[in-house]
């Protein structure tokens, strides 16, 4: 190497000093080539090239490196497999002494494992200004017998068979500017047996997975997944891949999902606290931002706690870090419930924005099992019957759990009663009112065809009065209460005097027959709180 006055003035020439394979193993480094005083090779690896010119601010020296391997194979003394017919024959070039016209050449890189091969071809021109890529992949690996021929550390091992034959040609720009007409993509990729366990222990076996690729999008066209007690059956259209792998854009897709039983503690992660430590560090859950898809589903049973929903069905739009449902239907509590609205992730606190109809469900059942129903109307749960009912609300999520903030709900109910009968002795409140109001039996209060309407906001519940009629006994019911379980309500009954006892007939006796005449009803004030 001379030095110049514009730079320096290149004329070397290199090699390996020996062809052995161990040479090409001496590349890796040593935490992950194992011990390689032991291992066995055949064939030859040898790298061979030249650097000559001037290397300045605009040039650099024409070079050719030519690494190359024929027929090699190694195998490690402790481990079961060999790896063979290893063939090597790469290309790196540059004639012109401009950085922008350096290509390589990976014209073979093959080997075998048993009787699977695995072949990859490349070439990379034009590598600083607007790379061209031209590509294929072609073989088979069984993924079990990775670690049985190669000394790489797993905490789990691998299993699986995946079967490559892919051929891709592209530009950057073009990628850039999602041109994906100028894409050259053919072949597909298949992976069956495959099994993964997570930190928590819990396997995820992908039975089946196909994807087709074509120029601007990836076919996935079979995805079968099982973990746990559920199963997802996946296919649909994945686009914009390749701006997502190379330039951080936005990953889009339409795929269908089909389940037979879906248990959402399948997917939940188990935190544990290490002795000693103090604090521990929780992730929120958050919608990736680089995802733009559209989700149709369906599932025989979705488990989530203590709920069965059943036949769950509906449309997730996830963008702009929101979680979007349409039409969402669900059969539970022997009735329907559907749901339209959003789930966002996009500030720091999560929020929702959802819409629910209740298509007659059991009002027992739903008012005592949902938390969030249980707090906005707790006195529903001594109700037998159903209720049809639509609810908007919208508030704050819990960051990590995903479960509303009930300190935050905001929003109405209006409710329609069906074929309604009342517990009273089952509620401390009725049993206590039952005491004091002697003219009514609570217990035969007509529910039916019954229509109330509610807000909700700040941790208050406030009832807009409704009319019940007991026999030809009118009572209006309003008033507030908290999801402290506070309450305050006004309760008007218009009684006919019959009803009132012989204490207050012997009062009304002492009136003038006329003035007796106009109290037909007498009009019962009762105030309700605590």
């Amino acid at each position: 190497i001379q030095m110049v006055e514009n730079g320096q003035n290149y004329d070397l020439s290199f090699k390996t000093p020996t062809s052995s394979f161990k040479n090409f193993l001496g590349v890796i480094p040593g935490q992950y080539a194992g011990n390689l005083k032991t291992v066995q090779t055949t064939g030859d690896f040898t790298v061979v090239g030249f650097a000559k010119g001037m290397l300045t601010d605009t040039t650099i020296p024409t070079f050719n490196i030519d690494i190359s391997s024929k027929n090699a194979s190694f195998k490690y003394p402790d481990l079961p497999k060999s790896v063979t017919n290893i063939m090597i024959d790469t290309k790196i070039i540059n004639e012109s002494g401009l950085l922008k016209d350096t290509y390589v050449n990976l014209d073979q890189l093959s080997f075998r494992i048993d009787q699977d091969v695995f072949d990859v071809k490349a070439n990379v021109k034009n590598i600083t200004e607007n790379p061209l890529i031209d590509a294929a992949l072609k073989g088979t690996i069984n993924l079990s017998n990775v670690s049985k021929a190669y000394p790489v550390k797993l905490t789990t091992p691998l299993s699986g068979i995946l079967k490559a034959d892919v051929v891709t040609k592209f530009d950057m720009a073009s990628i850039d500017k999602s041109q994906y007409e100028n894409v050259k993509n053919s072949g597909t990729i298949t992976i069956t047996g495959f099994k993964y366990t997570d930190e928590d222990k819990k396997i995820y076996t992908i039975n089946k997975a196909e994807a087709q690729f074509n120029p601007s999008t990836i076919n996935l066209k079979q995805l079968d997944v099982t973990t746990g007690k559920t199963d997802l059956q996946v296919n649909g259209i994945l686009e914009n891949f390749y701006g997502f792998l190379f330039k951080d854009q936005e990953i889009q897709g339409n795929f269908n999902l089909k389940s037979n039983q879906i248990v959402v503690n399948d997917f939940m992660s188990k935190t544990t606290e290490k002795a000693n430590e103090k604090t521990t560090v929780e992730e929120a859950i958050k919608v990736p931002k680089f995802l733009n898809i559209t989700l149709n589903a369906s599932a025989n049973t979705v488990v989530y706690d203590n709920l069965n929903l059943k036949n769950v069905s509906g449309k997730l739009l996830v963008k702009n870090e929101t979680v979007t449902l349409q039409n969402v239907k669900t059969n539970i509590f022997n009735g329907l419930i559907t749901a339209n609205g959003s789930v966002s992730t996009k500030s720091k606190i999560p929020t929702f924005d959802m819409t629910l109809g209740l298509n007659g469900v059991d009002i027992q059942q739903s008012f005592t099992q949902l938390e969030m129903l249980k707090k906005i109307a707790p006195i529903a749960g001594i109700i037998n019957g159903k209720l049809n009912s639509t609810i908007n609300l919208n508030g704050n999520l819990d960051a990590k759990e995903m479960t509303p903030d009930l300190k935050t709900l905001t929003g109405d109910l209006f409710g329609q009663l069906l074929s309604t009968t009342v517990n009273a002795s089952n509620s401390e409140l009725l049993t206590s009112l039952s005491n004091n109001i002697k003219f009514i039996d609570l217990n035969k209060i007509n529910f039916n065809d019954l229509k109330t309407q509610l807000t909700f906001k700040d941790g208050k519940v406030n009832v807009k009065p409704f009319d019940l009629k007991y026999q030809d006994i009118k009572v209006t019911v309003g008033g507030s209460h908290g999801f402290d379980q506070s309450m305050n309500y006004d309760l008007k009954f218009n009684v006919p005097v019959k009803y009132l006892g012989t204490e207050v007939s012997s009062l009304l006796a002492k009136l003038s027959p006329s003035e007796a005449g106009k109290l037909e009803n007498v009009p019962v004030n009762a105030a309700v709180s605590g």
